[in-house]
Formats: structure tokens, C-alpha cells, sequence
């Protein structure tokens, strides 16, 4: 007998931002199998729809959203589409964001505003937005994705990025605070070395290099990351806030 899916996220319902691949689109799944309502959120309609009906025809509940989270009024509205659809937002996962190699030469006053504007600007409208509704609701779970090198910095990316997740850790922690009392939680998670579409930079000599230098002794995938995913947004996180967890197969240990 195979064994019974859990359903944590029963009359939950569930954003999550860059949902059309890798890691956003593997926590909607997994979300979505475990009995939460997804609204998942990207700017490539192609991806959207493919995972919507992949999750309907799943039998689970999804509405996609084209949104642009460096859009105040785009994250507004989607929102409130939210709203509109399913009455309530219980899970915030704010996984949209933009990584580009490059020396710190090649990083151009285009490059820096683009960066901060996905990575730093879209959660922050995002956990701005969702606010009122978590604190009436006294309920909520948000998930930042940082990075490994928001805490040790990075020798591989334009350094902006490394900003940009910096400042993650930081909001995280300051959300936290102040939307404690309301039953809201914060947490974010600092990946290292998964092998997703923003990974395509890293040739199989590097990967192979990383992995060796890994102790569990491989790279992480997309269902490691949507474990911890699943268990910051679930109850049985409830007393952990403030966090940022590093999951990256004990690289980097702090």
C-alpha cells in the first residue's frame, strides 16, 4: 500500500512567486498535493499554464497570475485576485528573483536596478501587500528566498546579488518582529548549489568541482528545497521566526 500523502494545507491557500520552473514550481506542486488552493505567479504565461494544469489535472485548486513583482500595482492587483477568488492568503512564498554571472566591472547601473528590483523590491511589496489580510486573518506564513552568498558573499555573480539577498536576511528579520504578534511568521531559506534554470551558467566540470567540496557529497535539488519550503509555511514551524536557513548539503555551516 503506498503511503498517505499528508495534507498539512487543507483550506490553506498559497502564493507563490516565480512559480513557472524550478523551485517555485515544485513547492506549487507539492502545496497543491498536500491540500492547499495555489495561486502561482510569473511573467511567462507558457510556464504558467503548463503548471496550472498540471496541478488541475492533479485534482488540486490553482489560479495563475501574470505578475511582475517589481510592479506595486501588479502585486497589488494579484492580491487581490486572490482575495477575490479564494476569500483569505495563508501562505506567502516569495521565490521570484534574478541571478546573473558577472565580474563587479560588469555590473551596470541597469543591472543593479533590475537586481534589487526583483529580488529586494518584489518581497517587499509582496509582505506589504499581504499584511492586513494575514493580521486580521491573526495567521500567516511567509517564506523569503535568500542565498548563500546573502551571508558570505559570492566570487561568480554580479555582487549586487549577493546584496540583494543581504538585504532578505534583513527584512526577513524586521517582518518577523513586527508581524509576530499577529501569528504571522517570517523565515527565509539560503540556498546553495541547486540545480535550477538560474543554475545554467554552471558548466558539468563545475558542478562536479561543487558537489566534491559538498560533505553530504552531491547538489541539492528542487524537492530538497521544497521540503523546507513546506515545513516554514506549515504549523509545525510555528515557533521559529525570524530565520534564515541555510540548506545547502553543509557547505556552509554558521
Amino acid at each position: 500500500m503506498a503511503p498517505r500523502v499528508q495534507k498539512r494545507f487543507e483550506n490553506k491557500v498559497a502564493i507563490i512567486t516565480g512559480a513557472g520552473q524550478g523551485m517555485g514550481k515544485q513547492v506549487a506542486l507539492d502545496l497543491s498535493a498536500e491540500g492547499a488552493k495555489v495561486v502561482v505567479i510569473d511573467i511567462v504565461s507558457e510556464l504558467l499554464n503548463e503548471v496550472q494544469s498540471e496541478i488541475e489535472n492533479s485534482g488540486g485548486k490553482c489560479i495563475s497570475v501574470i505578475c511582475d513583482v517589481t510592479s506595486r500595482k501588479q502585486v497589488d492587483e494579484m492580491i487581490q485576485k486572490t482575495i477575490d477568488t479564494y476569500g483569505r492568503v495563508d501562505i506567502l512564498i516569495n521565490n521570484a528573483g534574478l541571478l546573473i554571472p558577472g565580474t563587479i566591472e560588469e555590473t551596470s547601473d541597469e543591472l543593479i536596478d533590475k537586481t534589487l528590483d526583483i529580488n529586494v523590491k518584489g518581497v517587499l511589496y509582496a509582505i506589504r501587500a499581504v499584511t492586513p489580510i494575514m493580521k486580521k486573518q491573526r495567521y500567516g506564513r511567509i517564506v523569503n528566498v535568500s542565498s548563500i552568498t546573502g551571508k558570505r558573499g559570492d566570487n561568480s555573480t554580479i555582487f549586487v546579488y549577493g546584496a540583494s539577498k543581504g538585504a532578505v536576511i534583513s527584512l526577513t528579520k524586521s517582518a518577523a518582529r513586527q508581524l509576530g504578534p499577529f501569528g504571522i511568521t517570517v523565515n527565509a531559506i539560503a540556498p546553495h548549489a541547486v540545480m535550477t534554470s538560474l543554475m545554467s551558467y554552471w558548466d558539468e566540470e563545475k558542478k562536479r568541482k561543487a558537489a566534491e567540496q559538498i560533505p553530504v557529497k552531491r547538489l541539492g535539488t528542487v524537492k530538497d528545497i521544497s521540503y523546507l519550503m513546506m515545513f516554514l509555511a506549515s504549523d509545525e514551524s510555528s515557533y521559529i521566526t525570524g530565520e534564515t536557513i541555510n540548506i545547502n548539503g553543509g557547505y556552509y555551516m554558521d
